[in-house]
């Protein structure tokens, strides 16, 4: 598991609950992508700026979400063995139930064989 990289968006909207007491939508899907790394193979870096994926090709629910300390929270997402067979995954992003981005992570990319599953982790840190 990694420390995703926290976007600008949700620390925004996490300011705004502060300051209205707006309620936050809870985190509930995970998005993965095949546009998270460069031509030779190497992950592209993660921008706060981001409110999206570079190209995603799956969205799922989380299958777990915990909080490991106060000040953050992991999601986790599994891609099932019958789901992107022979893509290359190198992109993921934690989204909460309105669909806003709120942290990503990229990496080498992993090409999904038919039999296996990934569970892909990201924490964040508030």
């Amino acid at each position: 598991m990694g420390l995703g990289v926290t976007t600008y968006g949700f620390r925004r909207r996490l300011a705004q609950h502060l300051a209205t007491g707006n309620g936050l939508p809870r985190v509930a899907f995970m998005a993965f992508g095949d546009g998270g790394h460069n031509a030779d193979g190497t992950p592209k870096a993660a921008s706060p700026n981001q409110t999206k994926l570079n190209r995603e090709i799956l969205r799922k629910g989380l299958s777990v979400v915990t909080q490991e300390d106060s000040m953050s929270v992991t999601g986790t997402g599994r891609i099932e063995k019958s789901e992107l067979i022979g893509k290359s995954i190198s992109e993921a992003g934690l989204l909460d139930a309105s669909g806003n981005l709120i942290g990503l992570k990229n990496f080498s990319p992993k090409i999904k064989d038919d039999d296996e599953y990934y569970d892909i982790s990201i924490k964040i840190d508030v």
